[in-house]
């Protein structure tokens, strides 16, 4: 398959205007977290034609892996523009509004709130099946305070409904609610092993089921589970990254920091063991280690929480 395919130019009537099928060379810097050639191949197209409402769709992805929340909106709002009835517009929307929330204070947060909650309605109306849109409800009515429309009824009522189309997704989002609302641990594992009896060779439910032990410290249990993740999926850093935090929670930091340099001998920019393996090593007292290391993940990732986080253990050592 070549990766460059010619654009395919489709009349679309109803909407009175051109769409271009996306180039999968751009889709592909995405998966491959170019951003910034990604960025450029987007606006370039968008040159092209600016009425290409796929590209502006891309480039506000684009943009807000790269935390510019404010053009991201923009972009999507020019993509929803050119067409109203598309559900992963909307649910792009309410993501990108949802980043810039999270930054806001508290009088634009609540401004934002139900243009948040409207974009995630939008794009379940227009697509009832789309099981991110209907995650993303559950999860804006669960962490929403009331007056700003958050309902745990609504949220048990998007896990429910996610459970018919997903029944994988629906299990492990009941046993969220159960833990987070009903702080129910028995049918929070219930749900759990439901999801595993789902799709038995996914590895990302045993991590789940490792985390849920790992919260309980009932360690012997987490080992299982994550050894579990590693048998499945030996090529997934993450599978070694959480393997290594049951053995950082029970202080036993050797052996986490053998896991962490598994993890990035797979992937020598996987940014969770790099952190991780800079506080092992501030643990363990070896504070020029620890601050190298933390270094290491500011050259990886020099913006979000984990390089703030990064950032002061650096001036702190």
């Amino acid at each position: 398959m070549t990766i460059i395919r010619k654009l395919i130019i489709l009349l679309c009537v109803s909407a009175g205007f051109i769409v271009a099928q996306v180039d999968s060379t751009g889709i592909k810097f995405i998966e491959q977290k170019k951003y910034s050639e990604a960025q450029s191949f987007f606006e370039t197209a968008i040159k092209k034609n600016d009425k290409d409402a796929e590209s502006y769709y891309y480039l506000a992805r684009t943009l807000a892996r790269q935390n510019k929340s404010d053009d991201a909106q923009d972009a999507i709002e020019e993509a929803i523009g050119l067409d109203e009835n598309v559900a992963k517009y909307h649910l792009m929307r309410g993501n990108i509004l949802g980043q810039k929330a999270m930054t806001a204070n508290i009088i634009s947060q609540g401004f934002l709130a139900p243009k948040i909650k409207n974009a995630f309605l939008r794009a379940s109306e227009l697509d009832p099946s789309n099981v991110d849109a209907r995650a993303a409800l559950y999860n804006y009515y669960l962490m929403a305070p009331g007056i700003m429309g958050g309902s745990d009824e609504k949220a048990f009522d998007q896990a429910n409904a996610v459970v018919k189309l997903n029944p994988y997704r629906g299990y492990l989002m009941l046993a969220n609610y159960y833990i987070r609302v009903k702080k129910d641990s028995v049918e929070a594992e219930k749900q759990i092993k439901k999801a595993i009896a789902t799709e038995p060779e996914k590895g990302g439910v045993y991590n789940q089921l490792g985390y849920f032990y790992l919260n309980q410290k009932r360690f012997d249990e987490a080992y299982t589970q994550m050894k579990k993740y590693t048998e499945l999926e030996p090529k997934n850093p993450n599978s070694y990254d959480s393997y290594g935090d049951v053995f950082k929670a029970e202080k036993k930091y050797d052996q986490a920091i053998e896991k962490y340099l598994y993890a990035l001998s797979i992937d020598k920019n996987f940014v969770a063991s790099i952190f991780s393996l800079a506080e092992c090593y501030e643990l363990k007292g070896q504070k020029q280690k620890a601050k190298e290391t933390y270094q290491w993940l500011l050259s990886v990732e020099p913006q979000g929480r984990r390089a703030d986080a990064a950032q002061k253990k650096i001036n702190e050592l």
